[in-house]
């Protein structure tokens, strides 16, 4: 598993790139996918990845170039056999919006055939992506794609669901519509149509996704310290907000994501350990 931190000209539209091989020739991997509040554009160049539902014993198999909602709960699982090579751009807030003006709402907890929702560009770019294996080089040609494009527009969604991301979610929605210039109702349904989620359930998933990651990154720390670190009343609070977006509790969530990614790798990748769950 490798990490990367996007150019300062890209990084108004990427937070990370993520990439990820396994080879798994002797048994399948179940992978729960839980609550995320990046939006993804996933590449598959190795075998095909399958997906499970909670409520269906149909297996989808996972596109070669998808994009990927928000997700709000622990909706799939993917199941992961043979020889795995993925990279994926974990995209900024309103990045989907601002490039391709899309009806972001509609990809909340659904994953699509990125051509057929992004256009044909994204095929021109895995293929640039496929013509290397190196993961270096292959975050220089998501680069260039993104530092293609040119958004002057300032928005005050963007700054909104920024200002979400820095502050991991603990913040009142009332005063970022203040600071937006909104009333309160304008203010989310605007949030909703341009990020995917309202916003003050992508600040749960925000807030969820970085007590996690302290916690990994700091075992030592108790889950009562990390409850109220990142604003929840008491333990029990955060244990019922894990539970409704993981389907499990804070330890059971944290015990299935390291049993994937080993506390070494997470000590290597801080910013991203938990993220990459596609």
């Amino acid at each position: 598993m490798q990490f990367s931190r996007p150019s300062q000209a890209a990084s108004r539209f990427v937070r990370f790139y993520g990439s990820r091989n396994h080879c798994l020739p002797a048994f399948t991997l179940v992978h729960p996918v839980t609550a995320r509040a990046a939006h993804v554009l996933d590449f598959e160049f190795g075998g095909p990845i399958g997906i499970g539902s909670s409520d269906s014993a149909i297996i989808e198999t996972a596109p070669d170039c998808a994009v990927i909602g928000v997700l709000t709960s622990q909706v799939h699982q993917l199941l992961i056999r043979g020889k795995i090579e993925s990279f994926a751009v974990f995209l900024q807030p309103a990045a989907l919006h601002l490039l391709f003006e899309l009806p972001v709402a509609e990809l909340t907890d659904r994953h699509y055939e990125a051509s057929g929702v992004m256009g044909n560009a994204v095929l021109d770019l895995r293929e640039r992506l496929g013509n290397t294996a190196d993961f270096h080089e292959r975050v220089h040609v998501a680069d260039q794609f993104f530092q293609s494009f040119r958004v002057a527009v300032f928005d005050m969604i963007e700054q909104a669901a920024n200002k979400i991301l820095r502050r991991h979610g603990v913040c009142r929605i009332s005063e970022l519509a203040h600071q937006a210039g909104w009333g309160i109702r304008q203010f989310e349904r605007l949030f909703q149509q341009r990020i995917g989620a309202s916003p003050k359930l992508y600040a749960r998933i925000v807030r969820y996704e970085s007590a996690l990651e302290a916690k990994a990154f700091s075992p030592g720390t108790s889950w009562t310290a990390i409850a109220h670190r990142f604003g929840y009343h008491d333990q029990m609070h955060m244990i019922h907000d894990f539970q409704q977006l993981s389907g499990e509790t804070p330890t059971g969530i944290l015990a299935q994501a390291q049993s994937i990614f080993p506390p070494k790798t997470a000590a290597t990748h801080q910013e991203s350990y938990n993220r990459l769950i596609l």
